[in-house]
């Protein structure tokens, strides 16, 4: 597996629940700043990634996961240790 790659927002409470649900299963991660502020998720580069323009978004294992209750179930799915 590659390195997940979380694309989020530090005041941003579903960001907060997707890092929650990563760090509980301690799965390393990079996180990719969207500034909610300076309208980045309304750009033309974040919504060829994720046409919703919203934050959290993880990508993992080839997937884009874009709500955080879906992030929280699949990493519990994928990893139930």
């Amino acid at each position: 597996m590659t390195q997940p790659i979380l694309h989020d927002y530090y005041r941003s409470s579903a960001a907060y629940r997707a890092r929650i649900a990563l760090n509980f299963k301690g799965i390393a991660y990079e996180s990719r700043t969207v500034s909610l502020i300076d309208g980045a998720q309304k750009s033309a580069d974040y919504r060829a990634l994720n046409p919703q323009g919203l934050v959290p978004m993880l990508e993992i294992d080839g997937l884009r996961l874009t709500q955080s209750l879906s992030i929280a179930v699949y990493l519990d799915q994928r990893f139930p240790e």
